[in-house]
């Protein structure tokens, strides 16, 4: 599974009026909601598309975003570059759109645009560069890395959780000498400097888990009003992932000796006081199952470890709820609680796909007994096929993007 980001040369569909704003108006992008001014675009116009948690670079035509954010060194922080989700006059816009003529010269590249032309009965855009070059570009291209966009990773790196966190820190940089020299070893790229993450060299080789968004799925689709799926919540935490592997000597593979491993989403842990083992010891049944299930990687959302998303975790606590597991020798993922594991992300609709009712379920406060937070979003699964996409409420990136 992969999750993708991109910023996509689009055709500009229906423009509806905004019910609560005479000067704006509202147009879809592949199933996202945007907010335009009135009279900026016709139907038909060529424009780009830019997802909610980009990044856009320090250039000319984004300078409407981050010109009043420059710092003393000229520079303007990722997170006063980030498109966000926000609710204009009412209306939630989900992203940014733009006219391609924006782009004639200061991005990362030199040049203009064109008027779009056709080649083979397909519709592309043509892009003239200063030394006479021209590029023709399919509309529904991604053009993130011409201009520059990148997708949006927050600040605080969750692979260097070293225990649970009760709120994300409000201090950015350290107060002591040796908190100093860690730090800037970390920025230099030593990602474990002062033994933070604990990183652990295993011999074998497990996928990392991503979720591609629904609103971002292109091939494969749900089909509407007829193929079952199975929704569940999504949980505000880091990705977690837990197995155990038997002494390949013994003759029998069920014999417990063997070693349980403790992982992140793209690192293997050593035992240590980081967020994932602590997750293992206050809820011994992940080892235990693991046990009873060696070889099997079972999935899930570790935490607290977002502010605001404690899950009913008092201080001290963790939480620990599966999502997949994947078995590697006969390449299969199952549903943890149809393998006899109990701690799941709760489940929150079983029945025949509908993308308008899976969007509003993605609304609402969080299942997860003793909550008092919001609900990320939901997961939508295929009974029929390998198949996840995640939809993410509108109230959380509305807050993200505060």
């Amino acid at each position: 599974m992969s999750n993708t980001h991109e910023a996509n040369i689009i055709r500009v569909g229906p423009i509806l009026p905004h019910p609560n704003a005479d000067k704006l108006e509202l147009t879809m992008v592949s199933g996202y909601q945007v907010v335009i001014g009135k009279g900026s675009f016709v139907e038909g116009d060529l424009a780009i598309y830019i997802q909610p948690d980009s990044v856009v670079p320090q250039t000319e035509p984004f300078k409407f975003i981050w010109q009043k954010h420059v710092g003393i060194d000229g520079v303007v922080p990722t997170k006063r570059r980030r498109v966000t989700v926000k609710r204009l006059r009412k209306e939630y816009s989900e992203g940014l759109l733009m006219p391609v003529t924006d782009f004639n010269s200061g991005a990362h590249f030199d040049g203009e645009w064109l008027s779009k032309i056709t080649e083979d009965g397909r519709p592309y855009v043509c892009f003239r560069n200063t030394v006479g070059g021209i590029t023709s570009i399919p509309v529904g291209s991604d053009v993130s890395s011409l201009l520059g966009i990148e997708h949006y990773v927050p600040e605080f790196d969750l692979e260097e959780t070293g225990s649970v966190i009760v709120n994300l820190p409000h201090r950015k940089y350290p107060k002591t000498l040796r908190g100093w020299f860690y730090f800037l070893l970390r920025k230099l790229g030593l990602r474990n400097a002062g033994g933070r993450s604990y990183v652990q060299e295993v011999s074998f080789n497990f996928p990392v888990y991503d979720v591609n968004a629904l609103k971002n799925a292109k091939r494969e689709r749900f089909a509407e009003c007829g193929e079952t799926v199975f929704v569940t919540e999504k949980i505000h935490g880091s990705n977690a992932r837990y197995v155990f592997i038997p002494d390949s000597k013994k003759e029998n593979p069920l014999n417990p000796n063997g070693k349980f491993y403790v992982g992140s989403h793209e690192q293997w842990k050593m035992d240590g006081p980081n967020v994932w083992w602590n997750a293992a010891r206050q809820h011994p049944e992940i080892e235990e199952w693991c046990i009873t299930h060696p070889g099997l990687v079972l999935y899930g959302e570790v935490g607290p470890t977002q502010k605001g998303f404690r899950y009913g975790c008092k201080e001290g606590e963790t939480f620990f709820y599966a999502f997949d597991v994947f078995d590697p020798e006969r390449n299969q993922w199952y549903w943890p609680g149809d393998l006899g594991f109990v701690l799941n992300v709760p489940g929150v609709y079983v029945g025949a796909y509908n993308s308008e009712m899976v969007k509003a379920l993605a609304e609402g406060r969080s299942l997860v007994p003793g909550a008092e937070n919001i609900r990320e979003g939901v997961v939508v699964s295929s009974h029929e096929r390998r198949l996840k996409l995640k939809v993410v409420s509108n109230a959380y990136l509305e807050k993200e993007s505060r």
